[in-house]
């Protein structure tokens, strides 16, 4: 996601900006009313367009805002009126630039939320999809191998009739932190909704990424899991499609599909839960 260059932190990558900022909050502050009213609380009475430095400071000794030098006019023009004019401008940018900050900070955290999935805290679907459509399209194809792996609960509907929501919610859950302890970095490891699991696996052929969804399965059989203090056996069916050069986003998941389909429908029936 593109953010503005201003608000948080822009005032540190832009020196200009920077200083804009600075002399519109001293601006504002050197006047009692923050620069938001009628009158820029000075004394006009001397010379045109100055003020004694404690009255311009607003008594805390702190050196006024050459108006004319930020925005370039003449001081001899800086008269009563275009100093209240410019008192209120320079309020209104300080709250425009805390507005700003306010925007950004949002959508920082709402970028950061829609790169994770809430459910599962692995990378959600559009992270997940977009990061794979990255690599497919990386001209030229490296040289070595990845591989895309789909990962699904078997009979999952049959279970969730069986044990209930709540216990088909769980095993879920249950899965993402099991395949995050066998999938990790660099590998990406998403959510996709549903019952769909998917990694992207660099360095892995097809060859490799059917034996690792086996030792996958192996240890998730050897592994107990209880509901309502029964144990509930669970069987995982698994799609491995090898990335070849000129794929497209739709051509890797079509093919993967298939293998997942072709898994499934080698495997036997499971036994009806008691």
């Amino acid at each position: 996601m593109t953010l503005s260059s201003y608000g948080a932190g822009s005032e540190g990558r832009n020196p200009a900006a920077r200083q804009a900022v600075q002399a519109a909050q001293a601006y504002g502050r050197a006047t009692p009313d923050g620069g938001g009213s009628s009158s820029s609380g000075q004394d006009y009475s001397g010379d045109k367009g100055s003020a004694s430095g404690e009255e311009a400071s607003g008594g805390s000794g702190r050196a006024p805002m050459d108006a004319a030098n930020l925005l370039g006019i003449p001081s001899d023009q800086i008269t009563p009126a275009v100093e209240r004019a410019l008192s209120r401008l320079m309020s209104r940018v300080d709250t425009l630039v805390t507005q700003l900050e306010t925007v950004q900070k949002h959508q920082q955290e709402l970028a950061r939320k829609s790169v994770q999935d809430p459910f599962t805290g692995l990378l959600s679907r559009p992270s997940f999809m977009q990061i794979l459509e990255n690599e497919i399209a990386v001209s030229p194809p490296p040289a070595l191998p990845r591989c895309l792996l789909l990962c699904e609960i078997a009979d999952l509907d049959v279970l969730s009739k069986t044990y209930g929501q709540s216990c088909k919610d769980a095993m879920i859950a249950q899965l993402a932190e099991f395949l995050r302890l066998y999938i990790q970095p660099p590998h990406q490891l998403g959510y996709l909704g549903c019952n769909d699991f998917a990694a992207l696996l660099y360095n892995v052929d097809a060859a490799e990424g059917w034996r690792r969804t086996q030792a996958i399965s192996d240890r998730l059989y050897r592994a107990s899991y209880f509901w309502d203090g029964q144990p509930v056996d669970y069987r995982l069916v698994f799609g491995v499609y090898q990335i070849g050069p000129g794929e497209s986003l739709t051509t890797v998941m079509g093919g993967v599909d298939r293998e997942l389909r072709y898994s499934l429908a080698r495997m036997q029936p499971a036994p009806s839960p008691e």
